[in-house]
């Protein structure tokens, strides 16, 4: 084949192709290009143009072509190409004998940008051929269709425009319709509708084969799906084999979808877990009586079923109400159950709980209810059933569904039908533009109830409401009130239950949130008192607070600074809100069996060894298990040292977690606090400070046992108050005198986002508050 080339590029000229885009026989323009295949050596040797091809003259000899044919219906491209090598392969007009011809027309089909007939012909004995090795395509570009497509509720709402091309290639002896193509095309995707482009491109694929073509490449492209960017999409090749055993798309019998979001279901397989033993994700909601027992009931009722036991709870989220905006706000959250039951017999017991357990009763669509469970996930099974769509088809709309069910599942963990992981579909609806006429916002609050089985009159309305996504809440200030005369900071100073009471009426009218009540001391040294003297020190006091006739002190929160699980237990029947456990669970086996019997709330420390070895325990080391993976976000470069120091610490808390949560804790009783003070020396108490962000944000997952553990979405005290790594930076060697300095700390503590802080001298520090608030969360 000869070596050179002589080119025509897009010579315009005129022809009726059959129709234009209005279906009517008139001329409409054509772009002609030609590659003409010959050897100029000799031509570019003598420079004589005798010796070459002139395009001059086969350009012109085209166009006199096309105006001695301007009448003519040619009837499509390809009959056009064909005339054109016809005269291209005339050696008596200056020819030459051997071309690859393209043919192109803007205006053929309304929906298409162009449809370009490509063919390669030689000339033989006075006839003209298909170049042997050569297949003749035609490319159709940019059709533009509106179809339903995608996963996502908000996308059922509307059709979208999606862009097609197709490079079809097909055998000169049996000829494909473009026009015909492009009919079935149209007709099928518009009408039909899609969860994914790869099934849309698939089916498109499969009409072109239909239609007499050899092989196609398809190209669909959703230009809108993703905001920064002019398209997304995919491409496929696929040949007649490919579609053997496929049944034939019939574009005559697909049903017109008038109510876009009825018709709409995600796809269905049988893949599942096959054991006896289902892993079940479900999410709870109530806006109606007392919120909070309702979900406790709920849960109960769960695990009294039979083979069935609720593994982990969320956190409970206040939200504002979707759809039907004009009803109270709802309490959310999800929990992870282990069940032998079916999908459809859990939904049944679901069911049963809702209407004849908690007296649900449904007046209106998406209306106020006592409590609502929902089955999200199911093993990994997707099942598309009449009145049983698993995973959850709304779930990925919704941020009261999606931000609980991300506490409970790790960061890798993927959708399986939008084959995305569950966070990145929650960071998506954060930063998507809220449609206001089904929810006023999409924003959470976190609260931690402030329920103790023991109290059940003011259940239903107390809890600490915190936003830790935002960052737009207050920060609580928890006052303390130590009784013992050891304490390293106040020690005797609260020695009488009258004293005490004076002291704590001086707080709360200073603005404290909590009072902390301790009867141990920590300090290096010293030694612990029996529990009957703990108890003494310690029940007298809140026994005294809820019967005073100070409504402030009398409805106080209360926490009791204790590692006893019998004076944990004793403290919160006598009235305490939550416990504040510096050992975290670490000295007493028996403190989470308390602690999930009563419902209280409680505070989770870190710590190492007892008060006289801690100081000797605070070399922490870098992850070295392979299986453990770990997630932080902090939002700022951190040192490799703290890093480490960070990680070790939320590891450590992880763990504790993990077992407060194996006893029955549920995740939204949990409060975290890193340490300060425990285990640590002066520089990795601030680095604690520094990277409250980390610790706040830090979950882990361990690949060979599956378990996930997450800090993420819990609420954090740091306690820094008076402590001896201030006096060292600040040469204050008497603790008293560290009020100052304290509020220096305690104002890094907002602005690393600390949520509680925990001090000794309220009235001051309640100042640095308000103005910590103010510069940080804008809270003025």
């Amino acid at each position: 084949m000869s070596p050179d080339i002589v080119l025509i590029n897009k010579l315009q000229v005129q022809a009726i192709t059959g129709k234009d885009y209005w279906d009517r026989p008139f001329p409409q323009p054509i772009n002609i290009s030609v590659r003409l295949r010959t050897d100029f050596n000799k031509a570019s040797e003598s420079d004589d143009l005798k010796y070459s091809l002139n395009y001059a003259v086969i350009s012109r000899n085209i166009t006199e072509h096309f105006e001695n044919n301007k009448y003519k219906n040619f009837k499509s491209l390809e009959n056009i190409a064909n005339s054109v090598s016809n005269v291209i392969l005339d050696e008596s007009k200056g020819g030459g004998d051997n071309v690859e011809i393209k043919v192109s027309g803007e205006k053929t089909e309304i929906r298409a940008e162009d449809i370009e007939i490509t063919i390669n012909r030689f000339k033989q004995d006075g006839q003209v051929h298909k170049i042997e090795g050569t297949v003749d395509s035609i490319k159709i570009s940019s059709l533009k269709l509106l179809t339903l497509i995608g996963v996502f509720t908000f996308e059922r709402f509307k059709k979208q425009f999606v862009t097609i091309d197709l490079d079809i290639k097909y055998d000169t002896a049996n000829p494909v319709d473009y026009y015909k193509i492009i009919e079935d095309i149209v007709t099928y995707v518009e009408n039909a509708n899609f969860k994914t482009v790869e099934a849309l491109i698939d089916s498109v694929a499969q009409l072109v084969i239909q239609n007499n073509a050899l092989e196609v490449t398809a190209k669909v492209e959703k230009p809108n799906a993703i905001t920064f960017s002019q398209g997304v999409g995919v491409e496929v090749t696929r040949s007649a084999e490919f579609f053997a055993n496929s049944p034939r798309i019939d574009v005559n019998n697909i049903v017109t979808i008038d109510n876009f979001k009825e018709s709409f279901n995600l796809p269905q397989s049988s893949n599942g877990n096959k054991s006896d033993t289902h892993l079940v994700y479900i999410a709870f909601g109530s806006n109606t009586g007392n919120q909070v027992q309702n979900i406790i009931s709920a849960i109960d009722a769960l695990n009294s079923l039979e083979s069935t036991q609720v593994l982990e709870t969320s956190s409970l989220y206040e939200s504002e109400p979707m759809y039907y905006l004009d009803q109270p706000k709802f309490v959310n959250g999800a929990l992870k159950l282990q069940t032998k039951y079916s999908p459809q017999d859990l939904l049944t017991h679901l069911k049963r709980i809702e209407y004849d357990l908690l007296g649900r009763v449904k007046i209106i669509e998406n209306g106020p209810r006592s409590i609502d469970l929902d089955i999200l996930l199911y093993d990994d099974l997707v099942l598309n059933e009449p009145d049983l769509i698993i995973p959850h088809m709304r779930m990925i709309e919704r941020t009261f569904v999606l931000q609980p069910l991300c506490e409970l599942i790790s960061p890798i963990d993927i959708h399986p039908v939008t084959a995305e992981p569950y966070l990145n579909h929650l960071k998506q609806l954060y930063k998507s533009s809220i449609d206001h006429s089904l929810q006023k916002s999409n924003q959470l609050t976190t609260i931690v109830p402030l329920y103790n089985k023991f109290n059940t009159t003011n259940n239903s309305t107390r809890n600490l409401g915190f936003d830790l996504l935002g960052n737009s809440h207050k920060t609580r200030i928890m006052g303390i009130l130590n009784t013992t005369p050891d304490s390293f900071s106040d020690g005797g100073l609260n020695a009488s239950v009258e004293i005490a009471i004076k002291n704590a009426l001086e707080m709360v009218h200073a603005g404290v949130d909590i009072i902390d009540i301790g009867g141990v001391s920590t300090r290096p040294g010293s030694i612990a008192p029996s529990e009957k003297e703990e108890w003494e020190r310690v029940v007298p006091i809140i026994q005294a607070i809820r019967s005073h006739n100070d409504e402030l002190l009398k409805n106080v929160v209360i926490s009791i600074d204790t590692y006893r699980s019998h004076i944990a237990l004793e403290s919160i029947k006598a009235g305490a809100d939550l416990i504040n456990d510096i050992s975290g669970g670490l000295y007493d086996d028996k403190m989470f069996d308390v602690i999930a019997e009563t419902g209280v709330p409680y505070i989770l420390n870190h710590t190492r060894g007892t008060p006289d070895t801690m100081s000797k325990l605070n070399q922490y080391e870098e992850n070295l298990n392979d299986n453990l993976l770990e997630f932080t976000n902090p939002g700022y470069e951190i040192s490799e040292v703290d890093e480490t120091l960070l990680k070790a610490i939320s590891r450590e808390l992880v763990e504790q977690y993990q077992k407060a949560i194996s006893h029955g804790v549920k995740r939204w009783q949990i409060i975290t606090d890193p340490g300060i003070g425990f285990a640590k020396n002066l520089k990795q108490n601030l680095a604690i400070i520094r990277g409250t962000p980390l610790i706040k944000t830090y979950s882990n997952y361990n690949q060979e046992t599956k378990e996930y553990g997450s800090l993420n979405g819990l609420p954090i005290l740091l306690g820094p108050s008076r402590k001896k790594f201030i006096g060292t930076l600040t040469n204050e060697k008497n603790p008293s005198d560290r009020v100052l300095s304290t509020g220096a700390v305690i104002m890094s503590c907002i602005g690393y986002k600390s949520d509680i802080v925990r001090v000794h001298d309220v009235e001051e520090i309640k100042k640095v508050v308000a103005i910590g608030d103010a510069l940080y969360k804008d809270l003025v």
